[in-house]
């Protein structure tokens, strides 16, 4: 039993404040939890706000830390308890830390999860199991399918294997054979669970009679391939998801899944908070189940005619409202990309809310070049400066509050219906203050349309102050910076060359040929977005740091003149975390961040492989940065055609050989094809730099 904790109650117009952690508001998944939670907890008498960023934090970026840094208002004495939905967060440290920073305060903690329990806190996990089973079982008890193929996720992932595990149970329970033709993964998203159904499709046993997908996404994925090779879904083959994503609703057909049922579990959440506030006993852990919903994929539902044409209507108002919101952003972008001073910004901002809103900025928000605040440096003053927005009006009202009180009007937070977002304002991992917009709660899909346009407002808001911020900072220390970065670089590149006389023409060489490829690329509109001369310039000065984790690596495995033994090789693999350990806490105070997070993603995943059997990470496709994916190629390719102390140097047919041999397992096959059509321009680049 888990005991709830005595506090102190901060209450505003009588209410609890009740504090709702989530990553990622933009999806609509995640918006289906945040409308029907605040009915209920609106229905039990309390207020609650939600402290919001737009990314899930797995990639720990400078960006990502910069929205993490929102999560740190449960600081405030004002909150009374913490819902945090752990399962949008895709980084364990930001789950422990919000946890720890609320049990500081004494505030009650509830947990949304799909997988682990958390210590100290009231743990409600989703348990999937039983409706998965039944789900899986249905294909084999009710239509009687033999040929029952399954898209996992990603090998390892814990969410994946319990899934997959399910899946060869009732294949066993029915009396069916596993084979591993049937099997494949997905990796969660589109063009794997293509490359997968490639494989099923060419199978010559012929179709299978059902295909289990992991989630919604492979599912509707698998559908719309089905579709073009003009294979009916139901009729042909069966197809089942999971998790009952927004998306699925305008598929056609509708997709059997399981689903959560979102009004139930939201009040399930309000009530615990209830026996938590009376000082009652709870449970440490909740179990709320999935429902199974048989629908028109597997055949149990017919395809319904009104279906199609009301998803078509929802998409068409979609489409019409994501146009117009996006005209209005980019007109106020190209008025705020010049701006000089604050009150430009407020003046320019009124016109373009839509919302009730605050702007939220620190005291020293003027002296930003001359502050730090981050997610672990206190990312916001004790005195806050506010700006105030009301859709309506043309009047913009300033003032300051403080920020242990998280609202400069307090007596608006209670007399409002609307759901106040908390969103941070920073320039990648630098913290200047956050917005506070009201969506409004009339009904479930004015809400969800409230968010996605207060998403973009804030997302354009963002873009616009960092710009104004950068713009400021850049003018008043271009020149020290670039100093420092071309000083610190050029020693780096000495330290990496100083270890034999292999390593550094080899520094030498790849940021050579990176410069021609890159440049190749740019013009191939497939690239072209990505890589401005901007980023191409920085992947440019990266390069020679790919390989700085060496200098971490001892002489006599480095310089080993035999094969590597497993053990030796593992400590060579380290150099890819200890180059991007070395760049972050070297360069950290270098303000072009861009630079080192592109040196940074370099450094750490050139080594990673297109089917995700290279290393540190196993990442695979297009989880590998593009950076690091062009810098495997020329990485290889200056390997293969150099001596080294353990192998003569291959001939560069040799080289273009392996790399074609490589292409589509270690090797993006795009960029393979890319690098041999411009052969003559690498081959002089080879002989102007050769050892």
């Amino acid at each position: 039993m888990h005991i709830a904790r005595k506090r102190g109650v901060n209450v505003i117009g009588g209410q609890k404040i009740i504090a709702v952690c989530a990553a990622k508001v933009n999806e609509d998944d995640v918006q289906s939890y945040l409308y029907p939670l605040h009915l209920a907890l609106d229905k039990n008498g309390y207020k609650d706000l939600v402290l919001a960023t737009t990314t899930d934090l797995y990639e720990n970026n400078l960006f990502d830390k910069g929205e993490a840094g929102i999560f740190r208002l449960i600081d405030s004495n004002m909150i009374d308890a913490v819902v945090l939905f752990a399962n949008t967060l895709k980084n364990d440290f930001y789950i422990d830390d919000i946890i720890k920073c609320a049990a500081k305060r004494s505030c009650h903690v509830i947990v949304v999860d799909d997988s682990r329990e958390h210590e100290g806190c009231t743990n409600v996990l989703f348990d999937e199991s039983d409706a998965f089973y039944k789900l899986v079982d249905h294909l084999a008890e009710k239509h009687h399918f033999t040929k029952i193929n399954c898209i996992a996720g990603i090998k390892g992932n814990s969410i994946s294997e319990r899934r997959e595990a399910i899946y060869k149970q009732v294949l066993a329970e029915h009396g069916i054979p596993f084979e591993e033709k049937r099997f494949g993964y997905g990796c969660f998203y589109s063009y794997p669970t293509k490359q997968v159904m490639q494989g099923f499709l060419d199978d010559p046993d012929g179709l299978p009679e059902a295909i289990v997908c992991i989630n919604d996404s492979m599912a509707i994925t698998v559908c719309e391939m089905l579709s073009e090779r003009g294979i009916k879904v139901p009729e042909q083959v069966a197809v089942t998801g999971f998790d009952g994503i927004e998306q699925e609703k305008y598929n056609f057909p509708r997709i059997s899944t399981c689903r959560r049922d979102m009004d139930r579990f939201a009040q399930m959440i309000a009530d615990i908070l209830k026996k938590l506030f009376d000082g009652g006993q709870t449970e440490s852990c909740y179990k709320f189940p999935y429902t199974v919903d048989y629908s028109e994929s597997c055949g149990c539902k017919e395809i319904s005619e009104a279906h199609v044409n009301k998803s078509l209507n929802l998409m068409f108002d979609r489409i019409n409202d994501d146009y117009r919101i996006s005209r209005s952003m980019n007109n106020m972008m190209a008025k705020l990309a010049n701006v000089t001073d604050i009150e430009q910004i407020r003046r320019i901002l009124k016109f373009y809310m839509n919302c009730n809103s605050y702007v939220c900025v620190n005291k020293d928000f003027h002296d930003m070049n001359d502050t730090e605040h981050t997610y672990g440096n206190s990312p916001f003053t004790d005195d806050m400066i506010y700006s105030k927005y009301f859709y309506g009006t043309n009047n913009v009202e300033t003032g300051r509050y403080l920020r242990n009180d998280l609202f400069p009007d307090k007596d608006m937070l209670a007399g409002t219906d609307s759901l106040p977002f908390f969103m941070p304002l920073h320039d990648r991992s630098n913290i200047y203050g956050y917005m506070i917009l009201f969506a409004v709660n009339e009904r479930r899909e004015y809400f969800s349309q409230s968010i996605r346009n207060a998403q973009r407002f804030i997302a354009s808001l963002n873009t616009s102050m960092s710009t104004y911020v950068q713009q400021r900072t850049l003018r008043m220390s271009n020149d020290r910076l670039n100093d420092i970065q071309n000083n610190i670089i050029s020693s780096f590149a000495d330290m990496v060359e100083s270890r034999d006389k292999f390593t550094g023409k080899h520094v030498k060489r790849t940021g050579e040929y990176l410069k021609v490829f890159s440049s190749h690329l740019a013009g191939l509109p497939e690239y072209s977005e990505v890589l401005s001369d901007e980023y191409r310039q920085l992947m440019y000065k990266a390069a020679p740091l790919h390989d700085i984790g060496k200098i971490k690596i001892s002489d006599s495995i480095l310089n080993k003149p035999g094969r590597l033994t497993p053990e030796e090789f593992d400590v060579i693999k380290t150099h890819t975390i200890e180059g991007a350990k070395i760049i972050e806490q070297t360069l950290r105070n270098i303000e072009n961040n861009d630079y080192i997070e592109t040196a940074e993603q370099m450094a750490l995943y050139h080594h990673e492989k297109w089917n995700g059997t290279g290393y540190p990470m196993g990442l695979a496709g297009e989880q590998i940065p593009l950076c690091a994916r062009i810098m495997a190629v020329v990485d290889v390719f200056d390997a293969l055609t150099s001596k080294r102390v353990y192998k003569d140097a291959f001939s560069v047919d040799k080289a273009i050989d392996i790399l074609k041999e490589s292409s589509g397992s270690h090797f993006e096959p795009e960029l393979v094809d890319e690098f041999i059509k411009i052969r003559s321009k690498i081959e002089k680049v080879f002989e102007e730099n050769s050892d």
